[in-house]
């Protein structure tokens, strides 16, 4: 994450035909009808160790998920991540079903459809039906592939405020200012005149865009935020805007990728295990969002997973600071590639858990499936026969 970033953060019917491959499939659950339902997925970006969060036997860091989700919800704890382990290929590969950028090039579209073009083509839905709501700009391109039509399917992507280098030049020089005076209140002080700065000098990127509508809707949402006075998090911006969309659209597809976890770069384990901590709480407001809201609620199914894991402690070192080179895939154990994927919502059997590994490119498949619509051919597999009700684990 770049270092502004981390400053910043511290503070209808189906109607037209698809393409080959992209076909109406089968409902999640037989018989049942697919219109009006909700696809919502969230990630815990920025790479989140098992080990903190569904192996912790207390769960300190996942209240939220483990009491109030979980118990709803059929939990994989086995996720495997097969690709490079590095936030853009993991994300976009989620979207897919397949694994992509194997060049790391994210200057370029993914190479396959996503649930967001299989969606918006299978139901000739605007482009305000669905939204990718990401971190930061390297996952700019994560939603679409521009392969099933001429017509441009991909998701409006909104990115949190970035501010210019020389606002994190100075919020840097105040917070350091403040820790070396020792004065009572001077980092509380400090702190509110970098939220100032952020909101003053802040500036939010319209590209991801796809139509007026959009725009004027993030143009005033990032204008409410400059005229706030709460928290300046790039995760908590993500998960207002993302409810303000559910409500004054409803989406079909919703994604919402954090990435504050990532701050665990450097080595602070605390700020790593606060961000988990709000990860959990922010996931939890999606979720009651989606509880509260008519268009939402019974029809949403969430998909809840980490992106990648990190590192395993080893001697000499604390693991969870990184999540391998990516460039060599050094480092890329156990701890970076085996994740936990939660699903909740109608169909999904309550309170099972399994440890038989799946991969998370599996994602894509089982939200169409769910919405009634099929992946690109040889995308990895849905899980809702593994999730459904009534249904014991295939062996």
């Amino acid at each position: 994450m770049p270092r502004a970033g981390l400053l910043l953060a511290a503070l209808a019917a189906l109607s037209a035909l698809p393409a080959a491959g992209c076909a109406r499939g089968p409902a999640a659950a037989p018989g049942a009808e697919t219109g009006g339902r909700k696809l919502v997925v969230v990630l815990f970006g920025g790479g989140t160790r098992s080990a903190e969060t569904v192996d912790d036997p207390e769960h300190r860091h996942i209240p939220r998920l483990w009491k109030e989700l979980v118990p709803r919800g059929t939990l994989f704890t086995n996720a495997r991540v097969e690709g490079k382990v590095v936030h853009p290929n993991s994300a976009g590969s989620i979207v897919t079903g397949h694994w992509e950028w194997a060049d790391l090039d994210w200057s370029r579209p993914v190479a396959h459809p996503t649930v967001f073009e299989i969606c918006r083509m299978a139901r000739n839905a605007p482009d305000t039906k669905a939204w990718a709501f990401v971190y930061a700009s390297i996952l700019a391109n994560i939603g679409g592939s521009g392969t099933l039509r001429k017509t441009d399917d991909r998701p409006n992507v909104v990115e949190p405020p970035t501010i210019p280098r020389s606002t994190a030049e100075k919020m840097d020089e105040l917070m350091r200012g403040a820790a070396a005076s020792g004065r009572p209140g001077a980092e509380v002080a400090a702190a509110a005149e970098c939220a100032r700065l952020a909101r003053s000098t802040g500036r939010v990127n319209l590209a991801g865009l796809r139509s007026d509508a959009a725009r004027s809707f993030v143009e005033r949402e990032f204008a409410a935020w400059q005229k706030g006075s709460g928290s300046t998090s790039h995760d908590q911006f993500l998960t207002d805007r993302a409810t303000a969309c559910m409500k004054q659209f409803a989406p079909e597809v919703l994604l919402v990728a954090y990435g504050e976890i990532d701050c665990a770069h450097y080595g602070s384990w605390s700020r790593y295990a606060e961000a988990i901590r709000r990860t959990d709480e922010l996931t939890y407001r999606l979720w009651r969002a989606a509880e509260e809201l008519p268009a939402y609620r019974g029809k949403t199914l969430f998909i809840i997973l980490p992106d990648h894991g990190r590192e395993l402690d080893r001697p000499g070192g604390a693991g969870f600071i990184h999540h391998s080179d990516f460039y060599t895939d050094e480092g890329a154990d156990e701890g970076c590639r085996r994740v936990f994927m939660l699903l909740v919502g109608p169909g999904v059997a309550a309170g099972r858990k399994t440890d038989r590994p799946v991969p998370i490119t599996s994602v894509a498949a089982t939200g169409l499936e769910y919405l009634g619509l099929e992946p690109s051919a040889n995308a990895a597999p849905s899980l809702l026969p593994l999730a459904g009700e009534g249904k014991s684990e295939a062996k």
